[in-house]
């Protein structure tokens, strides 16, 4: 039963491989999430290390990037019962249906696992389960989706260098661009702050419940849709890269994508419309990458204000939970005070 076990995780979490047990180091679980990528915070670091950022209590605090935009546990599969799937699928359902395809065949994999699991605990007794067969379980739960954005990662890092040096031709490239809408999907939809304001808008408790303990599934699905979507219209959207040559830095914060269009109203819960996105994406403190539907930016490559500079600021701030990273402590004291503010207008407005 182990090797049966062994193999078919294996098929799911290495297909490329003979391998049918896993490896010590593919064993260590993963359970410090990062939702927004350590190499990526980098650019806002003097020593390739350290930045400066806000702590939970808005106080201001220099660490090494792997110490911030964190969770514990994030992205482990939870068990997922007969509510917490028929939830997902609802949602799942008003994709198309390639999408829903997609969506499916990724939450075999752990439906699969959950069956092996159960019929092991059956065969063996639940009192004694043998620690190896758990280990490979419990890695697999762990360190799948992890793994999943690591890859993703890893398919834009080239990208994101060519890019800083201005050059956008690197996405004329389909494998480029497909690449790149899906890591800009995913890093809008794996961020605990947005995991948190959805979850703030849910004002039936038990709802909110089996949403928070499906999040690990339904923020891969948000992404995968997200991403799609770019890609999609990429056509008809503006893809601009922003210069800054003002005397401000871009920052960034633990939700580094957000929608800036101007008919967006910050202080209260309308969904805006499919036109009324207008995306950016601070990849630098001196560059930024925006998709736009709105006339904002002509395509291609963009120099920009400091008032521009200091608004874009001022949004990450508004939309960030709790850090907001930049080179410099003074420059974090400007905005500090805007952090955690559409969280609180969303509670406030739910509460009433």
């Amino acid at each position: 039963m182990y090797k049966i076990l062994c193999i078919t995780l294996n098929k799911i979490y290495m297909p490329k491989t003979n391998q049918w047990e896993f490896t010590p180091k593919q064993l260590q679980i993963k359970r410090e999430n990062h939702y927004v990528w350590a190499n990526y915070l980098k650019n806002w670091s003097t020593n390739n290390s350290d930045v400066w950022y806000t702590t939970k209590k808005l106080k201001i605090a220099c660490d090494s990037v792997k110490a911030i935009a964190k969770e514990k546990d994030l992205y482990k599969a939870k068990h997922l019962s007969n509510e917490h799937l028929q939830f997902i699928l609802q949602l799942s359902a008003q994709s198309p249906i390639e999408l829903q395809n997609l969506h499916r065949s990724f939450l075999n994999s752990f439906l699969l696992l959950q069956r092996m699991e159960k019929l092991y605990l059956s065969l063996n007794g639940i009192d004694e389960p043998d620690k190896k067969v758990i280990a490979h379980i419990e890695a697999f739960r762990s360190n799948t989706l992890e793994n999943i954005h690591t890859a993703i990662e890893k398919n834009v890092y080239t990208i994101l260098e060519e890019l800083q040096k201005q050059n956008l031709k690197i996405l004329d490239e389909l494998e480029n661009m497909i690449n790149f809408m899906s890591f800009f999907g995913h890093q809008i939809a794996r961020t605990a702050p947005f995991r948190n304001k959805i979850l703030a808008t849910q004002t039936n408790s038990t709802m909110q419940t089996i949403c928070k303990e499906s999040w690990w599934c339904i923020s891969y699905i948000f992404g995968m849709n997200i991403g799609k979507s770019f890609f999609e219209t990429r056509k008809v959207d503006k893809h601009c890269l922003l210069i800054n040559n003002s005397d401000e830095d871009f920052i960034t914060s633990d939700h580094p994508i957000i929608n800036v269009h101007s008919k967006i109203n910050e202080n209260d819960l309308s969904a805006p419309s499919s036109e009324e996105a207008d995306y950016f994406y601070p990849i630098s403190p001196r560059l930024a990458y925006m998709i736009n539907k709105s006339d904002l930016f002509p395509n291609g490559v963009n120099h920009v204000s400091i008032d521009f500079v200091k608004d874009m600021n001022k949004k990450l701030a508004f939309y960030a939970d709790q850090y907001i990273i930049a080179t410099t402590e003074n420059q974090l004291k400007s905005y500090k005070g805007f952090v955690g503010q559409r969280l609180k207008v969303v509670k406030e407005i739910n509460s009433k």
